[in-house]
């Protein structure tokens, strides 16, 4: 277990570059930073927004990261380069998620007012088109691995399945009671994750939308959810300050973790398994070692 601590405030994401070698992070100090997660060191500090960052994504190449939060505002960071590249336009509301296609341009970001606005910064003349269905915020949007479909996650207590070429509503799963918070497709895009306010996850069946399983055992808000590579296990961040680790073809909890963190706000593993990160409230990042959950 590794613990990285830079941030003055809690961290509010966090992900990992494509190729593993890096991990972003992006916090209530306004800050966006990079960690080398081999030695656990900061290597850079991304400064612009001037309120809290509650998103950040990778483009699929590495090449470019997002950053989205109570500002108002989407902004991309050159990885190679250290510095902005842009700040995308067409934007209005607090952004609370976002994500990048498989084809690593089309980006996609949760919102405030309940809106998801879609982005093609590569090509002109394509602004943000704005997808509309949910009444509440968008806490959590996530492209199928195929890049065919886009799920989100809202406090209207749905999640929704949009096409990803034209935007258009594929379905509505209900069967959450309260706000749902974040979302994650397994590998192969089969199955969909989505955590509660409540403490419980669902696993939906895709693209039908049926109702698999619900796990239970956190005892507050899900904030975070993550597959493991192969698809075996998924992770949990919650607001009651545990990391839980579940048997996807079970549905029985595996392991659960406490790291004195604070509330545990986001997760995610490395493209290889091997470790996984969570972000804490008290401004740390711990990145532990979870090669042993996929034997």
């Amino acid at each position: 277990m590794r613990t990285m601590s830079g941030h003055q405030g809690a961290v509010r994401s966090v992900a990992y570059s494509p190729d593993g070698a890096l991990l972003a992070s992006g916090g209530d100090d306004r800050t966006v930073r990079l960690w080398d997660v081999g030695t656990g060191r900061q290597v850079a500090c991304f400064e612009g927004h001037v309120d809290g960052v509650r998103a950040v994504a990778f483009s699929s190449d590495g090449q470019r990261l997002a950053s989205g939060g109570w500002d108002d505002s989407v902004r991309l960071w050159g990885v190679r380069q250290r510095r902005l590249q842009g700040t995308l336009i067409g934007h209005s509301s607090v952004v609370w998620s976002l994500a990048f296609a498989p084809d690593g341009f089309t980006l996609a970001a949760g919102t405030q007012s309940g809106a998801i606005k879609v982005y093609r910064p590569r090509l002109r003349g394509d602004g943000a088109r704005a997808l509309t269905g949910h009444s509440r915020p968008v806490t959590g949007v996530a492209f199928s691995p195929d890049g065919q479909l886009l799920a989100s996650a809202s406090h209207d207590g749905t999640v929704k399945l949009w096409g990803a070429d034209w935007g258009r509503e594929h379905a509505t799963l209900s069967g959450h009671t309260n706000w749902v918070r974040c979302l994650a497709f397994r590998p192969d895009g089969q199955l969909l994750a989505s955590g509660c306010y409540d403490g419980t996850i669902t696993l939906w069946s895709v693209p039908d939308g049926t109702e698999r399983a619900t796990l239970r055992g956190h005892a507050y808000l899900v904030n975070g959810l993550a597959f493991s590579p192969d698809g075996r296990v998924l992770a949990s961040a919650s607001w009651d300050e545990t990391v839980r680790v579940w048997d996807v073809a079970t549905g029985g909890e595996r392991e659960s973790f406490n790291w004195r963190i604070d509330r545990a706000h986001a997760l995610a593993f490395s493209p290889d398994g091997m470790t996984a990160a969570v972000a804490g409230g008290d401004g740390s990042i711990v990145v532990w070692d979870v090669d042993y959950l996929e034997r």
